[in-house]
């Protein structure tokens, strides 16, 4: 009897060894998988938008919306020619495949949680003030924009 017990620690250990070998063998990026599929460790993106086209203007608006959505912090900066999607008053083409005009998808993000920050130069280029713009666009500073842009585990993109 003792033999058998002795035998089945011995083969305990033995699978053990081999369990941590097997083990050190998962690709790290596997370990971390689940961890990295909590919401707070999902990345930050700060979308830089850089055209007043409004189609185009549209798609990366929609997107950003829709990434903040599946639980990422998105932050906008509205530049360049860009500042106009923000703008109350003016036109804004709707083209077949827009459900609405980027000045609504504005409103709705900032609505839902989201940040949009807006360039002050380029709001003056095109004759623009804050009083112009949906509630709720705040104008970026240095220092302020870029703390969303090297925040950590955050990602950039420019549309």
């Amino acid at each position: 009897m003792q033999g058998n017990a002795a035998m089945t620690r011995v083969a305990m250990l033995i699978f053990g060894i081999a369990l941590g070998f097997a083990a050190t063998n998962i690709p790290v990026h596997r370990m971390f998988e689940a961890v990295a599929q909590t919401p707070s460790a999902k990345p930050a993106l700060f979308v830089n938008m850089t055209t007043g086209d409004t189609w185009r203007g549209w798609m990366g608006l929609h997107f950003a919306h829709n990434t903040m959505k599946q639980g990422h912090q998105v932050t906008i900066f509205l530049n360049l020619d860009g500042v106009k999607l923000a703008t109350k008053a003016g036109e804004q083409e709707k083209r077949p495949s827009m459900q609405r005009v980027p000045r609504d998808i504005v409103a709705d993000f900032i609505k839902d949680g989201g940040k949009v920050l807006i360039c002050g130069p380029c709001l003056s280029e095109f004759g623009l003030r804050m009083e112009d713009l949906v509630a709720g666009v705040e104008l970026g500073k240095p220092g302020y924009t870029q703390s969303f842009i090297f925040a950590e585990n955050a990602k950039t993109l420019t549309w």
